[in-house]
């Protein structure tokens, strides 16, 4: 067994089923996701002919297929999302309209196990890209592995293995197929299902019995995401086309030798998820190396401050280090992917860090993604409009309504986590929650916060100290572990005061991104704050700030001063675009700023700050 990283336990999230949100902000946010924008979503997928293409094969037909070629895949994405929504809350009329689907796709599954509708209706000759197609177009293992992971999260969710053996004969016929010689050649053209295979077999370690009813291959699905993994860079003898995908799809060089996040940033994110889930479940060291070396990379030289990543729009692909353009392209998938990434680093080092950095995309860029009518979407997240910008009732590549509500069903399992005698409070959003035989409930409480832990043994409560949080204390002995106050707790209920200033605050990049440098940011804890309004010219959006601290107004809009002395009202970032395409800009010239591209004093391990005229 290779030596692993980590020198504490691993966490164990909490299941999704036994976290009930009450936060002021995200409880009626994931409530609006799952009754407002979750039927927006399958009206939507159904009138563009989405799952009339299982029926089209089904019924044996030619051509005639909807939409592009990962419909397949935002479909399952769909499942999966909803199947997440509906274990933490019952709707049996949702749970019927999940059968319906579901039997669709079973019947136009294949013997053999295999299901693509864009090749089987439009390219049967083409599987793979050969023949004259094109696999980074076609997207094949792709849409299997959000076939997987669907049946996975839905048979958690309601007990039902009809789509779960639909997963199974898929995941079948992939490892019976790729591998190493006289096996094929192939890694995803777009990564995801080497996660989806780590979670089917998680699955089946777990339910051993259930592995056998469904005739799953145990071990196998395990051995082909690690041949995905580490395929990467080996184009020889490919039964794919194109046979090399280069940077593009993270297949530049073998997986472990990658130290820096590149390519398209929605492959870029779940190839990188991948390797952390396949880290923890083997105890990998190769793979926990490249796994914590990208992660780095993207947190402290590529994130954007509204937790986004993906600078350019060419290839929707990641920038240079510290190339953040405040026009950024920045996809809504490829924020939730940052986050699955995120979510498996926790799992795998047990940092508070995962935290600090994923935070702003949970607080800032979720939010942002779907209106506040729920029923209309972003697709790129700037930090910058000139005006013009609306978001959109329905897309011709509606890829990121379905990452959304996978996002917002996994949210409630990230909030505590729990391992060999130890419980994890990560975010600091209010909830209840199971953790085995331990309970706990956190609760706003004027200056911060109360956690209240039940549990029949002493236990060690780890609190994460976040970045933001100024003048940070609790109300029992403490010790600092990882970025987390650590607590012990004995048998019995035990509440801890957890007191914090979240005040506003301006904030500066690192002296080496251009973009922002002289610029300052707002933020009160981890929300993010804009200017949006109507101006004349795209220079009046733009005045410079005076030396003064933000002030908070009793609606939740900040106020700045400028040098002139005008006022200029701020709202939160993820409220954004909802008045119509105004101009909106979130950094801002600052009177006073004085770093240095040579000074870099203070800086280490950071990409972010707290600007002050003594910097």
């Amino acid at each position: 067994m290779a030596k692993i990283l980590c020198s504490t336990p691993r966490p164990i999230p909490a299941d999704i089923r036994d976290v009930t949100i009450t936060d002021a902000f995200f409880a009626p946010f994931i409530d609006k996701i799952r009754t407002v924008t979750t039927p927006d979503v399958f009206r939507k997928f159904l009138a563009d002919g989405a799952v009339e293409n299982y029926e089209r094969v089904a019924r044996g037909e030619h051509g005639g297929h909807a939409g592009p070629p990962w419909y397949h895949g935002l479909i399952c994405e769909v499942i999966r999302g909803v199947s997440d929504l509906l274990a933490v809350r019952y709707d049996p009329a949702l749970d019927k309209q999940l059968d319906g689907i579901i039997d669709a796709i079973r019947r136009a599954q294949g013997e053999d196990g295999w299901l693509h509708p864009y090749v089987t209706l439009e390219r049967p000759h083409q599987l793979w890209g050969l023949n004259g197609g094109n696999a980074r177009w076609q997207h094949e293992t792709y849409d299997a592995g959000c076939l997987i992971e669907a049946g996975v999260h839905h048979y958690r969710a309601t007990g039902k293995t009809s789509l779960l053996a639909c997963s199974v004969k898929c995941a079948n016929y992939l490892a019976d197929r790729i591998g190493a010689p006289p096996k094929w050649n192939i890694v995803c053209e777009h990564s995801l299902a080497e996660s989806a295979l780590l979670s089917l077999e998680a699955l089946f370690d777990e339910h051993p019995a259930l592995a056998d009813e469904l005739g799953a291959e145990r071990g196998e699905y395990l051995r082909l995401a690690k041949f995905f993994i580490d395929n990467k860079g080996n184009n020889e003898n490919r039964h794919q086309f194109p046979a090399f995908l280069q940077e593009y799809a993270q297949d530049h060089r073998p997986a472990r030798e990658q130290r820096e996040a590149v390519g398209h940033a929605v492959r870029a994110t779940l190839f990188y998820t991948g390797i952390a889930e396949a880290a923890a479940l083997s105890d990998d060291e190769g793979l926990e190396r490249t796994a914590r070396a990208i992660w780095k990379d993207i947190a402290e030289t590529k994130l954007h401050i509204n937790g986004s990543v993906g600078a350019h729009r060419d290839d929707e692909r990641f920038g240079q280090q510290y190339e953040l353009p405040n026009n950024a392209y920045l996809e809504t998938c490829a924020g939730v992917g940052l986050l699955f990434f995120a979510a498996a680093m926790f799992r795998l080092t047990g940092d508070a860090s995962v935290w600090d950095t994923a935070e702003s995309t949970i607080v800032n860029l979720l939010p942002a993604a779907v209106s506040e009518d729920g029923v209309h979407y972003t697709y790129e997240n700037p930090l910058e409009s000139r005006g013009g910008r609306e978001r959109w009732s329905w897309h011709g590549c509606p890829c990121c309504p379905p990452m959304l509500l996978k996002a917002a069903g996994e949210l409630p399992s990230y909030l505590f986590a729990r391992g060999d005698g130890r419980i994890w409070m990560n975010l600091y959003i209010d909830a209840d929650a199971r953790l085995g035989d331990a309970s706990v409930s956190l609760r706003s409480a004027g200056d911060g916060k109360i956690l209240t832990v039940e549990t029949p043994r002493e236990t060690s409560v780890a609190i994460r100290i976040p970045d933001w949080a100024h003048d940070f204390t609790l109300s029992l002995p403490h010790t600092v572990e990882r970025g987390y106050a650590v607590v012990k707790v004995p048998a019995g209920r035990t509440e801890i005061g957890i007191r914090y200033t979240a005040k506003p605050v301006k904030i500066e990049a690192y002296p080496w991104v251009d973009a922002d440098r002289g610029r300052v940011a707002v933020k009160c804890g981890p929300v993010l704050y804009c200017c949006e309004k109507a101006v004349e010219k795209w220079e009046d959006l733009d005045p410079v700030l005076a030396a003064d601290p933000p002030v908070q107004n009793p609606d939740g809009t900040l106020t700045v001063k400028t040098e002139e002395g005008d006022a200029l009202t701020l709202i939160e970032y993820r409220r954004w675009n909802n008045r119509g395409p105004l101009p909106m800009r979130i950094w801002f010239r600052q009177a006073g700023w004085r770093g240095d591209p040579c000074d870099l004093t203070g800086w280490e391990g950071r990409l972010y700050r707290e600007w002050s005229a003594e910097n």
